[in-house]
């Protein structure tokens, strides 16, 4: 869990980074300028909205790089692949460290250092497989939901800790526009060599998971995990080649968020199978016999809506704080803005907290119970947070909406959260322990392009001036979800009552 947490604190530090980045350029206009974007230095609503790119670009790879973890645990087995994937986030931390030393590092190392940090996105899958083979169906909604609620906690750990560690040189080097960026990348070196250590040393193998041979499941782990790196690749490269046309149209970002998603997706799926043996391709079909079932593609588009959600608002959130409340109507600082960093973190931290409740309560009533509720509540709360949002982007005292915005977010984040808790709970009763750990691990793996979807979308809407429309489309496909729910799992005489 302490490693999950690490993971999914450095794959969303991002979200949190991106709004250092801003603030470090308005108090130094020579800092992070980034001119191979080819923006006009006036055009600060571009400059926002590509900023706002990172941590969508972190999340398309962390999502891609879950398509293999899904699949990883039979294959090398549980050491192995928490250990590896807790030393090779360490590289791009190292990365982060020397990149953000310079104040005119380009925006194109930028977007080639944050999809390395989707080590962290990739564990989630593996894990959330791995430890449905620990518990019987009736301790697996608990189960499930601590594993994951603790380490979706590293998504606020990382909010709240990251601003604190930039304001100081800790380790050493100079201010950058009044802020120490790169100390956030030696800062996850230290805690993630420390986590790697003991999982190395201590952490053991299910007898039917890996090779037996260590050696050869780290040959696996990086034949697989390479996959998943292909696939990012492909997508990150075509975001690339891409930004100088796309850049500057609202609707393109949009488009190109899916598009990138779904190509980065199928690729990874079509090197997994070409690149792996003969022993990992039986043990692959195995596994793939999940994708001919109905309902794994019923959970997907339910989990789309609670973790994808999740991750997706999390990754946003900071620079919604900064970019809805911190301007004013003509684009002048808005002197008594929120402070982003001050509350950002408490998005992450209440959907966390509510991912166990989630499981615990669909232990005692069911999942299609609670999840059923949670939607209704997702559906209402995220219409509060976009006429909030058009209310305070027209207003000359937009701070004045601050407090309920903050508290609309809030229970938003605390039906996602929930909502997670109980959709797994689904899940594991669903399907036989030796398919709930791929379909877990798939589901995971499609909804966690939220985190790419979102922050585009929303990056969109604010260079559009429509942030209020992306959150009710956003509504609108929640109302989707609880139909899909009501029919296949919480009616009377439901098809799978779960």
């Amino acid at each position: 869990i302490p490693n999950l947490c690490l993971m999914f604190a450095t794959w969303t530090m991002w979200s949190i980074v991106a709004t250092m980045i801003q603030k470090a350029h308005e108090a130094d206009e020579t800092a992070y300028v980034f001119p191979d974007l080819g923006l006009d230095p006036a055009d600060k609503k571009g400059y926002k909205s590509m900023l706002l790119l990172l941590p969508s670009i972190a999340g398309l790879a962390g999502a891609t790089l879950r398509v293999p973890n899904s699949f990883m645990m039979s294959v090398t087995g549980g050491k192995t692949t928490n250990a590896m994937n807790s030393t090779l986030a360490i590289l791009p931390m190292i990365a982060i460290g020397i990149a953000f030393s310079s104040s005119a590092c380009p925006y194109w190392l930028l977007c080639i250092i944050a999809p390395c940090c989707g080590f962290g996105g990739g564990a989630f899958a593996s894990s959330m497989s791995g430890i449905s083979f620990f518990f019987p169906k009736r301790q697996q909604g608990m189960a499930l939901g601590l594993n994951a609620g603790i380490g979706n906690l590293g998504v606020s750990v990382t909010q709240l800790v990251l601003p604190l560690i930039a304001s100081v040189a800790a380790f050493g080097g100079s201010a950058i526009g009044g802020k120490w960026i790169m100390n956030c990348g030696w800062f996850y070196v230290i805690l993630l060599a420390a986590a790697a250590a003991p999982a190395w040393v201590f952490m053991n193998y299910m007898p039917s998971h890996g090779s037996g041979s260590m050696l050869k499941n780290v040959v696996a782990y990086l034949r697989l995990e390479g996959t998943g790196f292909i696939g990012a690749g492909v997508g990150v490269g075509l975001f690339i080649a891409s930004n100088r046309w796309v850049s500057t149209s609202p609707a393109l970002i949009i488009v190109r968020v899916f598009l990138l998603a779904a190509i980065a997706c199928i690729v990874t799926l079509a090197s997994m199978w070409f690149m792996s043996t003969k022993e990992i391709k039986e043990k692959l079909r195995t596994q793939s016999v999940i994708f001919k079932d109905k309902h794994t593609w019923a959970m997907t588009w339910l989990y789309i809506m609670t973790f994808g959600s999740f991750i997706g608002y999390a990754s946003a959130f900071p620079k919604l704080i900064q970019d809805v409340f911190g301007y004013l109507p003509n684009g002048d600082p808005n002197p008594h803005a929120p402070s982003a960093a001050t509350y950002a973190w408490m998005g992450a931290c209440v959907g966390s907290l509510a991912r166990p409740v989630g499981g615990w309560l669909s232990d005692k009533w069911s999942g299609s119970v609670v999840t059923h509720w949670g939607t209704i509540i997702e559906i209402l709360s995220t219409v509060a947070v976009g006429v909030l949002v058009r209310v305070a982007g027209n207003s000359e005292t937009p701070e004045k909406f601050f407090a309920p915005f903050l508290i609309a977010f809030l229970v938003l984040f605390a039906s996602t959260g929930s909502s997670n808790g109980s959709t797994f709970r689904q899940m594991s009763v669903i399907y036989p322990p030796e398919l709930a750990g791929p379909v877990l691990g798939w589901t995971s793996a499609v909804a966690a392009y939220g985190a790419s979807v979102f922050p585009a979308c929303f990056a969109a809407g604010l260079q559009g001036n429509f942030v209020d429309i992306v959150l009710f489309a956003f509504a609108g496909y929640y109302c989707t979800c609880l139909g899909v729910n009501y029919w296949f799992y919480y009616r009377k005489n439901a098809e799978k009552p779960c």
